[in-house]
This record gives C-alpha cells, sequence and structure tokens, in this order.
C-alpha cells in the first residue's frame, strides 16, 4: 500500500506559544485512523496543517507522495474530502435537494452553478442507495432529519477522487440511533472504496467505530501514542490523557472507560 500521509517532526507554534510539538506518523492508503485528544489538545490545528490552511513553525508534511512547499497544494487538497457537518451545514443553499447537495460535493462547489451531467446524477444517486436515502433525492435538503443530513453531508465530503476522508467528530449532535445509522454508512462506504483513508477526530473513545484500525493520541500539542488500537487505548495511555485514573474496557468490538479507578 502506498503512503497518503506523513507528519515529520512538525511543529506549530503562534505567539511563541507552542500549539503542536514535533508531531511525527504516517498512515498507509486504506487506513483509518482515530485522532483522540481533549479539547485544545491540537486536533484542529493538525487537521488544519494537512489541508494546509495553516503552514509548521519546523518539520514537513507529505500527502500523497509530494512535499507540501514544493508542490502546489490546490491538486492535493481536491483529494481530502471533509466532513464538519455543524459549520458545513450552514453552507449549505436552503432550496437545494439531498441530491443536488451530494452533486455540490461532485463539483467542488457551495452551491449549483452549472448543468448537472448524466454521471453526476448517476453517482450521487448512487450514493444515496448506499446509505438508504435514495427516496429522498428530490427532497428539499432543509427538511431532512438531523442524521439524514450528516449522511448526505458525508457524501457530499466524498465528492469526485477523494482519497483521504477527514471526519471532525460527525456524531457529536445526534442521538444513538442516528449515530448508530451514521457509522453504518460510513462503514458501507468504505466496504465499497476499500483504498479510502480515513481520519476521525473525537474526544471519546466509545464514538471509534469498529472498522476504525489505528488510534492516534494528542495532548497538549504532544502526541503521546500512536498505533493499533488494541495497543494504544490502554487504562494508563487513557490515564495519562485525561489526566484522570481511569479504566478502558473492551465490548462488543468497541472501546469504552467505565469510569473513575
Amino acid at each position: 500500500m502506498s503512503e497518503i500521509l506523513r507528519f515529520e517532526n512538525v511543529s506549530l507554534s503562534r505567539n511563541e506559544i507552542p500549539i503542536l510539538k514535533n508531531i511525527s506518523f504516517s498512515m498507509k492508503e486504506g487506513q483509518s485512523v482515530a485522532i483522540v485528544g481533549r479539547n485544545g489538545a491540537g486536533k484542529t490545528t493538525l487537521i488544519n496543517l494537512l489541508f494546509g490552511y495553516l503552514w509548521p513553525s519546523s518539520g514537513t508534511i507529505f500527502a500523497f507522495g509530494e512535499e507540501y512547499g514544493t508542490t502546489p497544494l490546490a491538486p492535493l487538497q481536491q483529494k481530502i474530502g471533509f466532513l464538519q457537518s455543524a459549520h458545513q451545514e450552514q453552507l449549505v443553499q436552503k432550496s437545494l435537494t439531498a441530491i443536488e447537495v451530494v452533486i455540490t460535493g461532485i463539483h467542488k462547489t457551495l452551491g449549483l452553478y452549472q448543468d448537472i451531467s448524466t454521471e453526476a446524477y448517476q453517482l450521487a444517486l448512487d450514493r444515496l442507495h448506499s446509505v438508504n436515502l435514495a427516496a429522498k433525492a428530490n427532497q428539499r435538503y432543509s427538511t431532512l432529519s438531523s442524521g439524514e443530513k450528516t449522511k448526505i453531508l458525508l457524501l457530499r465530503a466524498l465528492g469526485d477522487g477523494v482519497k483521504l476522508l477527514v471526519l471532525d467528530e460527525p456524531t457529536a449532535a445526534l442521538d444513538f440511533t442516528a449515530r448508530y445509522q451514521l457509522e453504518k454508512s460510513i462503514e458501507r462506504l468504505k466496504i465499497e472504496n476499500t483504498d479510502l483513508t480515513r481520519i476521525l477526530i473525537t474526544h471519546r473513545i466509545e464514538e471509534i467505530p469498529s472498522d476504525f484500525d489505528t488510534i492516534l493520541l494528542l495532548k497538549d500539542g504532544l502526541l503521546i501514542g500512536y498505533g493499533a488500537k488494541e495497543l494504544v487505548l490502554t487504562s494508563a495511555n487513557l490515564s495519562q490523557l485525561y489526566d484522570l485514573p481511569v479504566e478502558v474496557h473492551f465490548a462488543n468490538q468497541r472501546y469504552f472507560i467505565s469510569g473513575l479507578l
């Protein structure tokens, strides 16, 4: 498998205050990584560096075999999809239907500004089928439930030609049923595209889907753990992450914290 992403000793400071400190890790094509950290740990900063919205104070970033700073960023950014539902929902044109919102992702626009090709329409419809929303294709997006809207934004993030999908706390605002359905949709889309590389941002380990295989623990801008899920999600590591004596358990293909020791 080819390498999709690599950070080499990446640091970022603002006003001489360190935000990220010597971050190094790499991801292979098809890998699924959950970035876990408390609020303010540096998760969003790391993703902004990945997108090229911020530039490191030191260190090097590679994506899709290209080094940032030596190649145009736009072609690399076109290969990265991003789901941040709370923010992106505000940007969706209120008059669009569900399928039209998916098509804006294929067009890589906020609205519909060009004719819809047969190919784009069919691709969007196929994706709606994959998450059991084909029946809602022509329903106005603004009238959908919160869970349905998040699924539509997930499909929009896939766009066309996306190789790396970033999911920013996608289930945070959803109830139990909607959360379960979204996780199954994320899983199904991965089964249909095994080469798709995924990054999930979360601060709760119980929200990590069972098919995510790798964990990156981030605390106060430092990488304190990176590797296979079963090796990183330990009581010792999570106690260090949360500054609390916690115990980690595993049941039904999911890790969770039972409470304080």
